[in-house]
């Protein structure tokens, strides 16, 4: 299994945080899904995914984790702001 970021809106895949490319074959492949979401997670960029290769004939599964890198901080401050206006409601 391959297992490589690329950015959603531009379809450049991973190769540094510097230099980023269009062609799988010149990708970072991270090897471990855990790198990979390190990576991502260092890099604070939005719309990353993860795509997994595991038969150069198919077109590879792609996952969207920004809610995974992004969701939680998040949703802790979306339900705290949601209860502060429910009580100022009532």
């Amino acid at each position: 299994m391959k297992t490589f970021l690329r950015h959603m809106a531009t379809g450049h895949y991973f190769r540094s945080p510097q230099r980023w490319t269009l062609d799988r074959d010149e990708a970072h492949d991270f090897r471990r899904v855990s790198e990979a979401l390190k990576t991502a997670h260092k890099l604070h960029i939005r719309d990353l995914e993860l795509e997994l290769t595991f038969d150069e004939s198919e077109a590879p599964p792609a996952t969207p984790f920004q809610k995974f890198l992004f969701g939680r901080n998040h949703s802790r401050n979306h339900r705290a702001a949601v209860g502060t206006r429910l009580a100022h409601a009532q």
